[in-house]
């Protein structure tokens, strides 16, 4: 019988009474050591990112911790649609900011310390109130639009010291005074993601926001650059432009060691941002997804390849999506150029692509299946000895409950004929979404 046994004396005056020991009904409790916060964020975090945030705001109403533990979580990435949740986002990141002093211990607001990621790429582009169209014309509706953002963006980024992705719609431009503000604001050299960026060379003045944003900029892993084709009929004021030399003979580089991925879907020919790049070196460059125009007056497209070729691993060409398309040719020396290649992604029209020794590469993507296409495929394949999977990019499988002759015929029939020749080499036909025929 230990000390912390408890007894009963019911009769102490009797002469035989005896003792009654009290049991406890439950177990005692045992307390289990706290988790440390970072443990507890550790789970948040792939409870956010496995579901898609749907049960981090029940958390909120658990507990004050899990509060404590949550909100920065649901800050840290924030995306918006509609032009009106953006707003309100706004104006509760400056009326935290309005209302923060500096007797604080951090020297930032919340929550806009806790904004690591903003992602507008996905924003309407219309606005209505109440169930009607704001403006009527569409054009003056877009241009509203496009100011409204321009302004909330400018105000917006100065208050977000710790934005680390940003992602931008690249239906509006992307105005000087937005990128002052972005690049104006404090630890802008934590950047490292900035895509949707719509960008129109200046011909005139001779420093570039873009450009004087990169230059601040040496964590930039990720880089998209978007900006309007060129207009055949323009090709001469082009070389007007460009045989004037209005651009130094040399740009001074930028400072980029950590860029992975870049995208330039534009013909920028000899803009400060182009000739920044070229000059730049870029030695963990890995990905390229670039515009060809090799047959346009002073494009540089194919010199960038060449000069930082060496180390892709992945090279996209593409051209954007217009109306009427306007095609261009590709370098015909994108192999010896790109000695390391993985996966190649080619345009139309195909270029006259070569090989005399073996190339390691492994995946190759083709628009859609033709004649032209297999012929091209046909001449690499005895130099591809690594080559693993052909993928249509603008073409899908399609399912197995369609007919039989459906399945045949047309672009599906010669992309099963592909497979078929193919299959005896061990390699895939992929659609544009990497699927195979028995996957469907």
């Amino acid at each position: 019988m230990n000390s912390q046994t408890v007894l009963l004396h019911p009769r102490p005056y009797a002469h035989h009474s005896g003792y009654l020991i009290v049991l406890p009904l439950l177990q005692p409790e045992q307390l289990n050591p706290a988790l440390p916060i970072e443990i507890w964020t550790q789970i948040f975090q792939e409870i956010s990112f496995g579901l898609q945030g749907t049960h981090l705001l029940s958390a909120l109403l658990v507990c004050k911790k899990f509060k404590d533990i949550v909100l920065p979580l649901l800050y840290s990435r924030v995306s918006f649609i509609h032009y009106h949740a953006l707003e309100k986002f706004s104006e509760r990141i400056h009326d935290a900011e309005s209302k923060w002093d500096s007797l604080r211990r951090v020297p930032y607001s919340a929550p806009g310390r806790w904004v690591q990621s903003l992602d507008v790429s996905g924003l309407e582009l219309y606005k209505h109130s109440a169930g009607r169209r704001l403006v009527e014309d569409l054009v003056d509706n877009m241009e509203l639009m496009a100011l409204r953002l321009d302004s909330l963006l400018s105000n917006l980024f100065p208050v977000l010291p710790f934005l680390s992705e940003f992602l931008m719609t690249p239906h509006f431009i992307f105005s000087r005074r937005a990128l002052t503000s972005l690049n104006e604001r404090q630890s802008v050299n934590n950047l490292r993601s900035l895509r949707g960026i719509f960008y129109i060379p200046s011909h005139v003045i001779p420093r570039e926001a873009l450009v004087d944003l990169l230059r601040n900029c040496p964590n930039l892993e990720e880089l998209e650059v978007i900006g309007p084709g060129i207009d055949p009929t323009d090709y001469d004021l082009m070389t007007l432009w460009y045989g004037q030399a209005p651009f130094p003979s040399s740009f001074e580089p930028l400072y980029l060691p950590k860029l992975r991925e870049l995208t330039l879907l534009a013909s920028f020919q000899l803009s400060p941002l182009m000739l920044c790049l070229l000059a730049t070196p870029l030695p963990s460059l890995t990905k390229l997804t670039i515009a060809p125009d090799d047959d346009i007056p002073s494009s540089v497209s194919s010199p960038f390849i060449s000069s930082h070729g060496k180390t892709l691993r992945s090279l996209l060409l593409l051209t954007q999506k217009s109306w009427p398309t306007r095609l261009h040719a590709s370098p015909s020396t994108l192999f010896q150029t790109s000695p390391a290649l993985r996966h190649l992604s080619l345009e139309l029209p195909l270029p006259s692509l070569e090989l005399t020794e073996d190339h390691y590469l492994e995946i190759l993507s083709i628009p859609k299946p033709s004649h032209d296409s297999w012929a091209l495929i046909s001449r690499l394949l005895s130099h591809l000895p690594s080559l693993k999977a052909v993928r249509i990019r603008d073409v899908k499988w399609l399912r197995k409950g369609m007919g039989l002759r459906a399945m045949e015929t047309g672009v599906q029939g010669e992309m099963r004929e592909w497979r078929r020749r193919l299959a005896r080499r061990g390699i895939r036909v992929l659609d544009g979404e990497w699927k195979d025929a028995d996957s469907i």
